[in-house]
């Protein structure tokens, strides 16, 4: 019953001009990838490589829509007292929220305890709690604010209400070690916006790090069950062509998990590591000045 009101939408979303529009760059230009439920469409930008669902949501309407109508188990749903304390106590070990491989790979590059960590989509705290636990100075933005309200009063983590006038400010911008995201790309209409704040944030020599479902075309040809990974709550399905084009003048690498031995290159090649056949992407990107501006 759920989706008859996406279904809906998406339906009377046809009549509008603009739905077949890269809702990341603006263009006009895409070719179909895949088809579900006759009106919904997985379609590739030719402009910057995103693939994303049409028609397209609004944008602005982000806010509304995950602090009312997102629901996802563990991911959303506000422990008990007693249950955020167990979560503590064990510090999330064996939940399906255990950071520790995260973790593991941000250590493997080369991320010292100390390091300062801007946690992007930080639910109700569970990550940036771990992220903490590990020795990272963490601060975190989570769009719902209920959540975030969670987060910041039952886990202690350091959030920031508005992340528009966080960059700007003088106590963030060109502050951070790390940008992080675990499963926020595939959520947000226009990573593009994501990719600015990071650039905005990270010092010199700061890494990008994000985690999504893997859209690679390996991945999709070696599972069937890719199709779920993009649909009314994910409207974007990212690979390592749209990451590689959005940071083409950085070192990077890119792969799938679990990924545990992981270094950046120093040129601006992009290096995979291991088969990309696994159902998470990882990506990593290191940021200097002038690729900032140039990845633009």
């Amino acid at each position: 019953m759920k989706k008859l009101p996406y279904l809906a939408k998406s339906i009377a979303r046809q009549l509008s001009s603009s739905r077949y529009a890269c809702p990341n760059c603006g263009s006009s230009r895409s070719h179909l990838v895949a088809r579900k439920y006759v009106v919904t469409q997985l379609r590739r930008c030719c402009r910057c490589f995103l693939m994303y669902r049409t028609p397209s949501d609004p944008l602005g309407s982000e806010a509304e829509m995950y602090e009312h109508n997102y629901s996802e188990g563990f991911t959303t749903e506000l422990p008990t007292m007693e249950q955020v304390s167990s979560y503590k106590k064990s510090n999330f070990h064996g939940t399906e929220k255990d950071y520790t491989y995260y973790i593991s790979v941000l250590q493997a590059l080369g991320l010292e305890q100390g390091a300062r960590v801007f946690d992007l989509g930080c639910s109700w705290g569970y990550g940036s709690y771990q992220l903490q636990r590990a020795g990272f100075k963490t601060t975190a933005f989570e769009i719902a604010p209920t959540r975030r309200r969670y987060a910041e009063i039952n886990l202690d983590v350091n959030c920031v209400d508005d992340m528009d006038r966080c960059v700007d400010e003088a106590a963030h911008a060109g502050q951070y070690d790390c940008f992080f995201s675990a499963h926020v790309l595939e959520h947000v209409p226009a990573p593009a916006m994501v990719f600015e704040c990071a650039r905005k944030l990270l010092r010199t020599g700061g890494l990008f790090v994000a985690f999504a479902p893997n859209g690679s075309e390996t991945y999709r040809i070696r599972s069937r069950n890719w199709m779920r990974s993009w649909g009314q709550m994910h409207p974007n399905l990212i690979d390592e062509v749209f990451l590689n084009a959005s940071f083409r003048n950085s070192p990077r690498v890119v792969g799938s998990s679990p990924i545990r031995k992981i270094t950046l290159p120093l040129d601006s090649q992009s290096i995979t590591v291991g088969p990309m056949d696994g159902s998470e992407l990882v990506f990593a990107a290191r940021l200097y000045p002038q690729q900032m501006l140039d990845g633009k």
